[in-house]
């Protein structure tokens, strides 16, 4: 048996790693233009209510310099007094730079009532050596609001605070609403529902395939089958659908749908789901998004396609750009009493 030195063998491997680098351009750093940061589930739980996603009245900003400030309205009037379990904001930035390098924005934060608190943050590049590498990403907070039967409105503002001259853009601002009904109030349906949030930065150039620009999400669990009434799947994807030079966006979503050659033949994939109930949801080119609202958001009926148990999305790039920051599942159930 022949043994290789250490050195010969670590030699070995750098020439190998730079080789793949080469060949097929892998981006370098932390982020990369592939579906390499999924997102994670945040909330998972079974109430009397409902979940709300809105984005107000948002619009692409352009660029926030020192001191300038940016504003959302949410109209909230026809949620009632319903009581709040969870309100959270998600900030979408990007061109976030200073001097032409990629920085974090130094941002400030007010609302109409109390000054809401940061959570996390969420980034992403692409992660390689170029012109516009800079940061893009989602800043979350939490916020205290109580909805009353009249005058829900709300309204959130961020200022650009760097007083060193670095500047961003913001796509939009979103709010999260978890609320809880009372337990006889029939108009509220029970639900099971999944919250995922993260940054993910897709896109299928410079050398990464639509099968290596694919963001997956996965909402782990059990259901029971039989109590489920309804599901809707809702997914948030700044810059998803953005159209330039009159150019079709490419874009595709799939829901408990292993990505593989039937992908290809949706032929052959409906007649397989027709004689033998095969496979999951494929649709193409649904997040549509414009130069002003920059926030692309797709809600469908999934009902048809759920497991049992470990439910999952996918999200792939065609050479569209996109980054994928949020996915709600929200599963209406019947009551104990009403299995079918």
């Amino acid at each position: 048996m022949t043994l290789r030195s250490p050195l010969r063998s670590k030699g070995l491997c750098i020439m190998v790693i730079i080789l793949l680098l080469v060949t097929h351009q892998l981006p370098l750093g932390s982020g990369s233009y592939a579906g390499d940061k999924p997102l994670h589930t945040v909330m998972h739980d079974e109430l009397r209510g409902g979940v709300l996603f809105t984005l107000g009245d948002s619009r692409y900003s352009g660029q926030l310099r020192y001191n300038e400030t940016y504003t959302v309205n949410f109209d909230l009037t026809g949620m009632g007094s319903k009581e709040v379990q969870v309100a959270r904001l998600y900030v979408y930035w990007v061109w976030s730079q200073r001097e032409n390098v990629g920085v974090y924005p130094t941002m400030g934060i007010g609302a109409s009532g109390t000054t809401p608190s940061f959570v996390t943050l969420y980034t992403d590049t692409k992660g390689f050596v170029g012109r516009y590498d800079y940061f893009s990403g989602v800043t979350v907070y939490e916020c205290h609001l109580e909805l009353r039967e009249a005058g829900n409105s709300y309204s959130v503002t961020i200022t650009n605070e760097d007083v060193n001259g670095s500047t961003f853009s913001l796509q939009g601002i979103g709010l999260l609403l978890l609320y809880e009904c009372a337990e006889h109030d029939q108009a509220c349906p029970r639900i099971a529902y999944w919250i995922t949030e993260g940054c993910d930065m897709i896109y299928a150039d410079y050398g990464i395939t639509p099968e290596m620009a694919t963001s997956r999400i996965y909402f782990e669990g059990d259901l029971d089958l039989k109590r489920v009434k309804r599901a809707q799947l809702i997914t948030i994807v700044p810059s998803g659908g953005y159209i330039q030079r009159g150019e079709t966006a490419h874009n595709v979503l799939y829901f408990n749908e292993e990505i593989g050659w039937l992908t290809h033949l949706p032929f052959l994939k409906s007649l397989l789901r027709l004689l033998f109930g095969y496979g999951g949801g494929i649709w193409s080119d649904v997040y549509i998004a414009t130069e002003t609202l920059q926030i692309a958001i797709d809600q469908r009926d999934v009902t048809a396609y759920l497991k049992t148990s470990n439910n999952f999305a996918a999200i792939q790039d065609n050479h569209d750009y996109m980054m994928v920051t949020n996915a709600l599942l929200v599963v209406e159930l019947s009551e104990e009493s009403e299995k079918k």
